[in-house]
Order: C-alpha cells, then sequence, then structure tokens
C-alpha cells in the first residue's frame, strides 16, 4: 500500500503507538505495582544474549546472576533519580533524550527503502553535486630549493622551460632533467585531489586549469616544477549509475533529516510556544554594543 510510505502518515501511526505506549505506562505507575521490579525470563535471556555476543560464549550461572543484580541496581537507581526529579534541568540528559527522539524519526525514515524513482529524482535535482572531476596526466621536472637557492633555481626552470618548448624529450630524457625527485615523474589521470594530495593543494590549484604543454615554474610543498600537461578529461555530470550507491546514502540522509523536522512540526502542534522576542532583540544590541567598545 503506498499510503503506508508517506513519512506523514509514518508519523501518525507512530504517534498513535507512542501515545498508547504512554498511556498503558502512565496507568501501570498507578497501579500498586509501581514499585515493583520484576526479572522475568525474556528480560533474562536479553541479558544472556547480548553478553554471548560480546564474548562470544554463553554466561556462566554466576555471571548471569551479577548480569541480573546489575540490571535491578540499575533500575532501582534509574526510578528514584527519576522520581526524585534528577533528570530535569540536566543538560546531557536533555541531549541525550532529544538525541534517542531523533533517532526514533530516523529509524521511522528508514522502515523501507525509498523507491528508486525518488532516488533518480534527487540525483536529477542535485546532478551537479556529483560531477566527475577533471582529470590530468602529467610528468615534470623539480628543482631543489635547498640545494639551488629560491632564485636560482626560479632562473633554472625559465631556461629549460624556453628548451622543452622547442624539443620533445623522451620520459628518460625528462626524468633526467632537474634534480633528483623522491616520487614518481609522470602521473597519468589524476584527479586534483589526488595531485593534491601528493604535492599540495597551491600545486594541484595552479595545474587543474592547464592546457596541454609544457607550463612552469609551479611551486608545490617540494621545490619548484616544470609542468607538461600531456592529456586532460574535462570535468562532466555523471551518469546515475555511476554514482548510485552515493546518491541513495546522501537521499537517505535528507530522509532523516525530513523525518526528524516533520516530527518537530508535528509534535509543535501540541504545545503552546511562547517566545520573548524583545528579550533576543534586545539582547542582540547589548552584544552589539559591546563589541563596538
Amino acid at each position: 500500500m503506498k499510503w503506508l510510505r508517506e513519512p506523514f502518515v509514518q508519523f501518525l501511526l507512530v504517534g498513535a503507538i507512542l501515545a498508547l505506549a504512554w498511556s498503558a505506562l502512565s496507568g501501570r505507575l498507578a497501579d500498586d505495582d509501581a514499585n515493583r521490579i520484576e526479572m522475568d525470563a525474556q528480560e533474562i535471556e536479553l541479558l544472556a544474549a547480548n553478553w554471548e555476543r560480546q564474548w562470544q560464549r554463553p554466561p556462566t550461572e554466576e555471571e548471569l546472576r551479577g548480569l541480573v543484580d546489575s540490571r535491578v541496581r540499575e533500575e532501582i537507581l534509574y526510578r528514584t533519580a527519576q522520581s526524585m526529579g534528577l533528570d530535569r534541568n540536566d543538560v546531557v540528559v536533555r541531549r541525550r533524550m532529544v538525541q534517542k527522539m531523533e533517532l526514533l524519526s530516523q529509524d521511522l525514515a528508514t522502515i523501507t527503502d525509498p523507491p528508486e524513482t525518488e532516488v533518480r529524482t534527487y540525483f536529477a535535482e542535485n546532478r551537479d553535486t556529483y560531477l566527475v572531476p577533471p582529470q590530468i596526466s602529467f610528468r615534470h621536472v623539480y628543482f631543489n630549493l635547498d640545494q639551488r637557492g629560491y632564485e636560482q633555481a626560479e632562473a633554472d626552470a625559465r631556461a629549460l622551460l624556453a628548451e622543452l618548448r622547442t624539443t620533445e624529450p623522451d620520459e628518460v630524457e625528462v626524468a633526467a632533467l632537474g634534480d633528483r625527485f623522491m616520487l614518481a615523474s609522470a602521473y597519468r589521470m589524476r584527479t586534483p585531489e589526488e595531485i593534491a594530495r601528493e604535492f599540495g593543494s597551491r600545486f594541484a590549484e595552479a595545474i587543474v586549469g592547464l592546457e596541454r604543454g609544457w607550463h612552469g615554474p609551479i611551486g608545490s610543498g617540494y621545490g619548484t616544477h616544470l609542468v607538461e600537461v600531456t592529456e586532460r578529461v574535462e570535468a562532466r555530470p555523471p551518469e546515475f549509475e555511476e554514482v548510485r550507491e552515493r546518491v541513495s546514502a546522501d537521499y537517505s540522509r535528507v530522509r532523516r533529516e525530513r523525518a526528524n523536522e516533520l516530527l518537530v512540526e508535528t509534535l509543535s502542534a501540541e504545545y503552546e510556544i511562547s517566545i520573548d522576542s524583545a528579550a533576543i532583540h534586545n539582547r542582540s544590541l547589548e552584544a552589539l554594543r559591546e563589541a563596538a567598545e
């Protein structure tokens, strides 16, 4: 049934379930059993199963009794703290409870996988986000600033650049020019991000827009370089299949965010909210005056 996939319908259902659960809980707490703590077979089995998942073996009877005693102790302290109102005005507790509510709405949003038509629509609306980056093949000649000094290295690079633009040296000849470099002298089909990881962002930004041929001098974290761009593929919009997994993950995140927004919007209708806008305005003015002084 398509209507069950609608987020608003799902929230109405969960809201009804939560209301029933709270009603049942409130009624139980009003009974004489409000102070009763019962560790039944189901609860004990859950404790044992959690232990077994963690330690890859079932607990001994002594260990299981320890788990039960610990769980009872925890419940006693929790109920007592709650009855004393210790959960009120506690920032950590408030944030944790907000987080659990958000997780609840997120779980609801992911009860069913989104239809592919929705994922494809999201992709079409955000296609520029998934641009396939440009790729560049290049080779380079390295000049060591520590050995030559900055001015000499720049002068040597410019002199060699004039020669390289009139000749066509092979890979071996290029590798022998300049100074010894710890990394490769030629790279094939690298993205700007990959280039930045090896040479630094300044070097990557400098060569990403270059046309084919020799260019330089171009600085990097190592020194200065002459660079020949031998091949380049421009950035392009991707096909859906190329980025399907990434788009699906992004759309799932968006669904979770929308679920949280819808949850707050739905619950807000149950509250009378009063905000002192004048106090906000006055406090902002005060902050501006203090900053100006």
